[in-house]
């Protein structure tokens, strides 16, 4: 309860600001969003945190296929912002080729990265981490043995795994992935990450590269292999904010970060949970604002 009203007090003074400072009625922030459950949620959360706590109109769109295709949409001033990870930014946008970093150095490096060489900033992580884990099926994993990813070793060569878009070109995901464990699966089918489930449920491919906070992991009863050589970098959520609204509109970026530490891994689950057994994404973003005390 504390929360809530520490929360609310805190949008109240944002909201006071901007009615004395007289901010122009009607300015669009243009919220975007990777075609992913999650990504979905965060968008339509963005969009009512600026216009329950602002007096800024938005809008939302959530039919970008990769974070590449976002990255260079805000890059060409054609959005405002959007969700995203920091491991996908600081290895697909940044070209970082390192040792895995702690999840506090991972957020530095790339908010610093994304403000230096863009003029983007980030607002404050969520709290959850989406990182890649490869999975598969229950009777799968008995039948081999398989607990951890260094197990597929002697299977890998004859099995297939399919990924998200980019699994098979991006250095964090299968090719650095490959070349880390020293292991070649027989063939990486890259698809609409939907697509993944379906084609594991299905028996269409061995191993699925899911993502870390998806429902349907247990819904399937798919077993998650341990990253037991520690590849995957850390993927904590976070909005990406453009140079135009930093400059025009500070007051959004406060917004956004009154979700900073709010949103762990076991919730994001829940919620994509409930975006995949078809209620609107709208709707499920409103209502946990609403339950958290973010907005009335």
């Amino acid at each position: 309860m504390k929360k809530s009203i520490t929360i609310l007090l805190v949008l109240t003074v944002i909201v006071a600001g901007l009615s004395a400072g007289g901010q122009q009625e009607g300015t669009t922030i243009r919220v975007a969003a990777q075609n992913v459950n999650e990504t979905v949620i965060l968008g339509h959360m963005a969009k009512i945190l600026i216009e329950e706590n602002t007096e800024l109109d938005s809008e939302v769109n959530t039919e970008f296929s990769a974070s590449a295709v976002l990255h260079q949409a805000m890059v060409g001033n054609e959005i405002d912002l959007y969700p995203t990870w920091t491991g996908t930014q600081l290895t697909g946008i940044l070209r970082y080729e390192g040792p895995n970093l702690a999840p506090e150095e991972t957020y530095k490096r790339v908010k610093a990265g994304f403000e230096e060489n863009f003029g983007m900033t980030w607002s404050e992580p969520f709290g959850f981490n989406n990182t890649y884990v490869l999975a598969v099926r229950k009777e799968t994993a008995e039948e081999y043995n398989l607990k951890k990813a260094s197990d597929l070793a002697p299977y890998a060569k004859d099995w297939i795994l399919a990924g998200d878009e980019n699994y098979d070109t991006r250095p964090d995901a299968h090719p650095g992935w490959s070349k880390h464990y020293g292991i070649d699966f027989k063939k990486v089918l890259p698809m609409q990450y939907g697509l993944i489930y379906r084609a594991i449920d299905g028996k269409e491919v061995d191993v699925a590269s899911a993502y870390a906070t998806d429902s349907r992991i247990a819904k399937l009863n798919l077993v998650m292999l341990e990253d037991d050589k520690n590849f995957f970098p850390d993927y904590s959520g976070a909005y990406v904010v453009g140079e135009r609204i930093q400059e025009e509109y500070p007051q959004v970026l406060e917004v956004l970060n009154v979700l900073g530490g709010q949103i762990d891994t076991a919730t994001m689950s829940a919620l994509n949970l409930e975006y995949d057994n078809g209620e609107d994404p709208e709707i499920i973003a409103r209502r946990f604002l609403e339950a958290q005390g973010f907005v009335k």
